[in-house]
C-alpha cells in the first residue's frame, strides 16, 4: 500500500467526519493543518471547527468533540493518530510511536526530482559551482554532511543498515527529534503539493530557517555517535533527511556541491 502524507492523512480523515456528522463535503485541502510540537503535547492543530461554526450555526466545540468522536471509530486512523478536540473548538492531532517511525522512513524514501543518492550523501543531479555566501543553513548542511562522513568511516555497519525496516527500527524518539522530523515532514508536504514556484521564495525561505534551526536544536541536545546502536541508526537517518530537505528547498542555483 502507498504511504500517504500525515497531513493528507489527517485532512482526509476530517473531511470525511464532517461529510458523515454534517452532511458537508470539503475538499480536504481546505482544512489547514499546523504543526505545534511540542507545543499543547501535539503534532498538528487544526482550527477547521472554528472555521465552520458560523456556517454550521453550531458550537465549534460541538463540531470539534463530533469530528474527533468519528475519526476514532476509524481503525485504520486510530492506529496512527488520535484526533482530540481541545479548548474552545480546536483539533489537536497526535501520532503513534510506530506511525513517527513510518515516517521517519517515508522521508527517507521519498524520492524528489533533480536529487539523488550518492554514496550516502544526497546531492543535485547537476552539479553548479557558485559562491553561496554565508546562512545557517549553509552550516547545517555542511554539518550534516561532516557527520555523515565520519559516519562512513567509523559506523560502516550503521550506515549499511540505514534505512532500517519499520518493524526493526526503535519507535521511541527524544522531543528534539521529533521536532526536526516534523520540520522536515514539513518541507516535504510542501515540495509533494508541487509549490515550488520562484514566486514562493519567502515560503521556502522560512520553511528552510525553520528546519536549521530544528537541526541546531537537536544538535545541540542529542550525542550523535558514542550512545546505543538503536539511537546512532536514526538519529544518522535524521540528519540524512534533513541534508535531503535543505538540498530540496534550496533555491535553484544554489547546490551546496563544495560540501560533498
Amino acid at each position: 500500500m502507498k504511504f500517504i502524507s500525515p497531513s493528507q492523512t489527517i485532512q482526509i480523515a476530517i473531511a470525511l467526519a464532517i461529510d458523515s456528522e454534517f452532511k458537508l463535503l470539503l475538499d480536504p485541502r481546505e482544512i489547514a493543518l499546523e504543526i505545534c510540537y511540542p507545543r499543547y503535547e501535539a503534532h498538528y492543530t487544526s482550527a477547521i471547527a472554528l472555521s465552520l461554526a458560523n456556517r454550521l450555526q453550531r458550537n465549534p466545540v460541538q463540531i470539534a468533540d463530533a469530528i474527533a468522536q468519528t475519526c476514532s471509530q476509524n481503525p485504520e486512523i486510530s492506529a496512527q493518530l488520535q484526533i482530540r478536540a481541545f479548548g474552545k473548538g480546536w483539533l489537536n492531532i497526535v501520532f503513534s510511536e510506530k506511525y513517527i517511525a513510518e515516517i521517519l522512513l517515508f522521508l527517507e524514501h521519498l524520492r524528489i526530482e533533480g536529487i539523488t543518492n550518492c554514496n550516502g550523501f544526497w546531492q543535485k543531479c547537476e552539479i553548479i559551482l557558485i559562491s553561496i555566501g554565508n546562512s545557517t543553513e549553509q552550516y547545517v548542511y555542511a554539518r550534516c554532511c561532516a557527520l555523515m562522513r565520519l559516519a562512513i568511516h567509523e559506523y560502516v555497519g550503521a550506515i549499511h543498515e540505514l534505512p532500517l525496516h519499520i518493524h526493526e527500527l526503535p519507535i521511541h524518539l527524544e522531543p528534539v527529534e521529533i521536532s526536526l522530523l516534523m520540520r522536515n515532514l514539513a518541507i516535504a508536504d510542501y515540495l509533494e503539493n508541487g509549490n515550488i514556484l520562484p514566486l514562493n521564495r519567502q515560503k521556502r525561505q522560512k520553511l528552510s530557517r525553520s528546519l536549521a534551526e530544528a537541526f541546531l536544536n537537536f544538535y545541540d541536545r542529542c550525542r550523535i555517535f558514542g550512545v546505543d546502536r538503536d539511537a546512532v541508526q536514526r538519529r544518522l537517518l535524521l540528519i540524512s533527511i534533513t541534508q535531503k530537505m535543505l538540498l530540496a528547498i534550496a533555491p535553484p542555483e544554489i547546490n551546496y556541491a563544495m560540501y560533498l
